[in-house]
């Protein structure tokens, strides 16, 4: 007998950055795997970071989502302002009658900075999307799932938390963060049943579109191209060889286990799926 993931039909779920990359991704699959889903995604720059999602990005993740037959809501946030992922969480609420089973933390954004010239512009940015962006959003949608006694919150954190990375200490300190931020929220609401997991990804090959967007960003700053950036990244953590090397699916295989009745017994786990890097 195959195994099949179990328990997500139906599924009410958040996913925030779910308009581009790795977001938009998850967001597809958990449609297809017949879950509404409600996209929360900021639509508007943010200073001296790479491109991030667009108004017609949100539009055509909803259409795909809709495509898949299910229900797509667009919340255009800023996750760095806490009235706005207020707003927006209660709309989610309002849409979904008051459930929301599953929260897929995946906003993020990265830059290089030397420490002693690190820009404020990018280092509020990333400590603002990663670490208080991830609170604002669990703050508002854990108390309907504190109610029901059932959710399941998975954080995606990264794998540069197990190497060391120059010229990321923004990144890699907010990334630290969120996995503590996923062992004590495991701790703190096991009694509820709700179960708190984040995901490491390593390197992700960049796309264009609503592809991955944050190696596309970064190889600007490299002066590269985004695979040359990507194979510089990849064969500086990864384990050898030609295999490992992380698309984007890899990463939603796992949020769609976690999701899942399978995962179940599973919480405060901080699951790498990097290729062999925080083994190195």
């Amino acid at each position: 007998m195959g195994i099949e993931l179990r328990g997500l039909a139906g599924k009410k779920v958040l996913v925030t950055g779910g308009a581009k990359g790795q977001g938009f991704n998850h967001a597809k699959a958990f449609a297809e795997a017949g879950c509404d889903v409600a996209i929360l995604d900021i639509t508007t720059p943010i200073t001296d970071i790479y491109d991030l999602a667009n108004p017609d990005m949100m539009s055509a993740a909803v259409k795909a989502i809709e495509d898949r037959g299910q229900r797509g809501i667009a919340l255009p946030c800023d996750i760095r302002n806490e009235d706005e992922v207020k707003a927006a969480v209660g709309k989610a609420l309002d849409a979904f009658d008051g459930v929301i089973n599953v929260v897929v933390n995946n906003a993020g954004v990265a830059a290089l900075d030397f420490i002693h010239q690190m820009r404020s512009t990018t280092l509020h940015a990333v400590i603002d999307t990663c670490v208080k962006g991830t609170m604002f959003v669990t703050k508002y949608a854990v108390d309907n799932m504190i109610g029901r006694r059932e959710g399941k919150i998975i954080n995606i954190s990264s794998a540069v938390t197990g190497s060391g990375h120059a010229m990321l200490s923004h990144y890699v300190a907010a990334k630290h963060a969120v996995n503590g931020l996923t062992t004590s929220w495991a701790t703190e609401l096991s009694e509820f049943n709700i179960n708190v997991n984040a995901i490491c990804p390593a390197t992700i090959r960049p796309g264009e579109g609503q592809g991955s967007g944050m190696v596309l960003g970064l190889s600007k700053e490299m002066g590269m191209a985004p695979e040359d950036a990507f194979e510089t990244f990849s064969a500086g953590g990864n384990m050898a060889g030609e295999k490992w090397r992380c698309e984007m699916q890899n990463i939603t295989d796992a949020v769609l286990f976690l999701a899942s009745s399978n995962a179940d017994m599973i919480t405060g786990t901080i699951l790498p799926v990097d290729c062999g890097q925080m083994s190195r």
